[in-house]
């Protein structure tokens, strides 16, 4: 939590299993963004203070499927958590996704192609 206080930019480097995100890191956003922490309720609202706000976040999405596939027909479940449900919900603004895939079956040119994409997104923040 107190890296996340400090930062004004979070990047999340979420490998995609079976169309969702693994179990640990659901675990670690359980709890990482707490009540009091990431937002809170203020009386019987239903609607919570965004404690998070001013934030931005990168996502950056590892994959075995064709990203095209990932994003048009699974339906991007993955982005649209973390983005709608989790991260806008506690006040975070200007989430952008990248997706990087099919991994399986890659060659070291798609591999360094994908290097240099993370490189420039970390050298525009």
């Amino acid at each position: 939590q107190q890296s996340i206080l400090w930062s004004e930019h979070v990047v999340f480097v979420v490998p995609v299993w079976w169309g969702g995100m693994p179990a640990k890191l659901k675990g670690l956003i359980d709890r990482t963004f707490l009540p009091g922490f990431a937002f809170k309720y203020k009386g019987k609202g239903t609607i919570p203070e965004k404690l998070l706000q001013g934030r931005t976040a990168d996502i950056i999405l590892t994959m075995d499927t064709p990203p095209f596939y990932y994003r048009w027909f699974q339906g991007n479940p993955v982005y649209k958590q973390l983005k709608g449900i989790i991260l806008k919900f506690c006040g975070f603004k200007q989430i952008s996704a990248t997706y990087i895939g099919p991994v399986m079956n890659s060659t070291q040119v798609q591999r360094d192609k994908w290097g240099r994409l993370v490189s420039n997104l970390a050298a525009k923040v």
